[in-house]
């Protein structure tokens, strides 16, 4: 139990210690800063249309399918 719960941490781990010893590359044209304004709108418009995609689907088919009642099912 303990390999199956603490082996998979290895891989991340590894992987930000890897990432925090780099060396940080100089800013350039492309660089979006993280204590803009443009960065927050794309970070909230994200997290709504994730979390749109997810959740309208499932608010959308249950009507649907309560619509449809029992004749899906030979009834």
């Amino acid at each position: 139990m303990l390999f199956g719960r603490f082996l998979p941490i290895i891989a991340p781990l590894a992987m930000a210690a890897y990432l925090g010893s780099k060396k940080a590359s100089p800013e350039g044209l492309g660089t979006l800063h993280d204590n803009t304004a443009t960065f927050g709108l794309l970070l909230i418009g994200t997290v709504l249309i994730v979390g749109a995609l997810l959740f309208l689907p499932v608010a959308v088919l249950g009507p649907v399918a309560e619509h449809l009642g029992p004749f899906p099912f030979g009834g």
